[in-house]
């Protein structure tokens, strides 16, 4: 398609980067299109003539991209879009062992432009090289102030802000647990108070990512300091109240940034935590902040009220709450991209919903959809498209119904809906039979994928119900898409085809062996376990190649760690089943242990699930 695109010439320039994804050309000899900047936000097409309606430069491209689409049936039509959120951003976790290639990162700022998006965020924790500092960051993918400068360029063009998203308290283990850290430990995840190294420290990261990016706003983080004080800082000091230590070590970051001029965010959980009845809830409605709990935030400070929806629905009166503090507020959403290989995209959409029309009742206009890599970032980057979309669409549409969701995800990225959709499957079963009350027990997939061939700790949930069936209808279903994104339906059919197998092995093994069933015990070890070996390693590969495909290379060894041992224990179990099946063992130990019930957690680590004595 043709399209004779009459704007700013500021626009063209990200323009041109869009045509060859969207097959269209800019040419006098297309279409007449014209951009009005001003107070209406949609596309038009009428007398032959296109306009795309936008009130700032990063919704020009939402704009354009949907009038291309509407064009190719030839008719015309008018569409306006919702204008009431300010921002509506994405924060991609860099930190947790995959680190997105700058390429990759620029990809993705594509589609966030074409879905409407004006922020990104890099949570990078550790990951920014600094000078004198030759440990923060060592061996992780770390990335230079060039790298970060060479994102913030590419995502001007589409006038996307980059703000950078660090921690200055908490969750900084990665750097701690080196020995030049020590002087500013408090414990194994808080940095030291009333340390000046601690704010040496502190400065060196804000002057140096302050100069990467254009924005003046930054996150902060300050979040989950659960055990700040406990340590060093006791020994030191004595016992302080959390509430005083963390207002004091706020006055002084406070000092940092404002000698930077910058606009600052944080994470708002501490506030509350320490306010709360049990000094830990965060999500606890009836906590009351005091006058003088909000006299201690600094009023140039953003609050960002994160709630991903475990637990009961309270972002209404979670975000008043925040509104009666009177300082400035956003939400923090999550695509439960951190529990596995793939997204839980039900519960996203469900939560997302909630959160979004939460939002619009009390007024708050800012938007952040995280995408956090917990427990090292098993899920692709990419698979989180779908849950971005649907972010993007409620935000730009009051109450989007299935086709527009639908069609918003498919024009932005090419991708089939129902194919992303599918992969939520890898989690648990999801109809209209299944209703999980308790937000843990959907989260099923990672423990299944994970969990030890012979001890078998979730076992107990598939004598309850079955899933191989399931993953195997799943696999079949997967198998059928390809397209634009068929490396990634390839690896799901992979992902599926390995559960299939391993929990049929882990449905009829210990039972089996119990009933004293050698044919069904000779089929494990024969045909079983040795299709299981193979399908572990195609995920592995499969996996591989994504990884190396997007992300910086350092930060994979764990998983090769974690593949490996699935392979190794494959082995040992047959080789156990083999040796009882000879007469050369009595027993199977792991088989004559009862299979107790385990509780199912969203949040739930590869070292909880693998075995129970890996953290050993």
């Amino acid at each position: 398609m043709k399209i004779n695109l009459i704007c700013d010439e500021s626009l063209k320039k990200a323009v041109d980067r869009l045509c060859n994804a969207f097959d269209f050309t800019l040419s006098e000899a297309g279409v007449t299109v014209n951009a009005v900047c001003g107070d209406k936000l949609g596309a038009s097409f009428k007398n032959n003539v296109g306009t795309v309606y936008y009130t700032t430069k990063n919704q020009f491209f939402r704009e354009l991209i949907l009038l291309i689409d509407n064009l190719k049936n030839g008719n015309e039509f008018e569409i306006y879009e919702d204008r009431h959120f300010k921002t509506v951003g994405t924060m991609v976790d860099v930190s947790r062992c995959a680190a997105p290639t700058v390429e990759t990162v620029c990809t993705l700022i594509d589609y966030l432009a074409t879905m409407g998006y004006n922020m990104l965020m890099l949570y990078t924790e550790d990951m920014i090289k600094l000078e004198d500092y030759p440990y923060f960051g060592y061996m992780r993918g770390r990335y230079t102030e060039d790298e970060l400068r060479a994102i913030d360029d590419y995502a001007y063009g589409y006038g996307i802000e980059v703000v950078p998203c660090i921690e200055c308290y908490g969750h900084m283990e990665k750097y701690l647990l080196w020995h030049v850290a020590y002087p500013i430990r408090d414990t194994e995840t808080v940095m030291l108070a009333r340390e000046d190294a601690t704010f040496e420290l502190i400065e060196k990261i804000i002057s140096t990512t302050s100069r990467c990016f254009r924005s003046r706003r930054i996150h902060v983080g300050m979040d989950e300091a659960w055990d700040m004080g406990r340590g060093r800082f006791l020994d030191k000091h004595g016992y302080v109240p959390p509430a005083e230590i963390f207002n004091e070590y706020m006055q002084r970051l406070m000092g940092i940034i404002n000698k930077y001029s910058l606009s600052p965010m944080m994470w708002s959980d501490m506030y509350f935590r320490t306010a709360s009845e049990s000094g830990f809830s965060y999500y606890d409605v009836n906590t009351v902040i005091t006058e003088e709990i909000k006299e201690q935030i600094p009023k140039e400070m953003e609050l960002v009220f994160w709630h991903y929806g475990e637990g009961p629905g309270c972002d209404e009166k979670m975000l008043m709450k925040h509104k009666a503090l009177d300082r400035r507020v956003m939400f923090a959403g999550g695509t439960w991209s951190w529990i596995g290989h793939f997204p839980e995209h039900n519960y996203a959409f469900e939560t997302t919903r909630d959160s979004i029309l939460a939002c619009r009742k009390t007024g708050v206009d800012e938007l952040l959809m995280t995408i956090w890599g917990n427990d090292n970032a098993e899920c692709d980057l990419f698979a989180n498209l779908l849950d971005l979309s649907f972010t993007a669409e409620m935000c730009y549409n009051v109450a989007p119904d299935q086709s527009v969701l639908r069609k918003g995800f498919e024009r932005c990225t090419g991708g089939d809906f129902d194919a992303f959709y599918n992969m939520s499957a890898y989690h648990n079963i999801f109809d209209e039979h299944h209703i999980y009350s308790d937000y843990h027990s959907r989260f099923l997939g990672k423990p299944l994928f994970w969990q030890d061939v012979m001890e078998g700790l979730y076992d107990y949930h598939l004598f309850q119900e079955p899933r191989s069936g399931h993953y195997k209808l799943h696999a079949e279903k997967m198998s059928a898409y390809d397209g634009k994104w068929s490396s990634l339906y390839s690896f799901a059919t992979l992902v599926f085809g390995y559960l299939a197998i391993k929990c049929e092995i882990a449905e009829k093994a210990v039972p089996a062996y119990k009933g004293k069933d050698r044919s069904t015990l000779e089929h494990i070890s024969q045909t079983l376990l040795p299709r299981l070996r193979e399908a572990t390693q195609k995920v592995h590969s499969a996996h591989k190649e994504l990884w190396f495909a997007h992300n910086k290379i350092i930060g994979w060894q764990n998983m090769d760690i974690r593949y490996g041992g699935v392979v190794a224990r494959i082995d040992t179990a047959k080789m156990l089943i083999d040796a009882y099946l000879t007469g050369k063992s009595d027993t199977i130990e792991e088989f004559e242990e009862e299979r107790l019930y385990k509780v199912v957690g969203g949040f739930a680590k590869y070292s909880s699930m693998a075995t129970v004595n890996i953290r050993i």
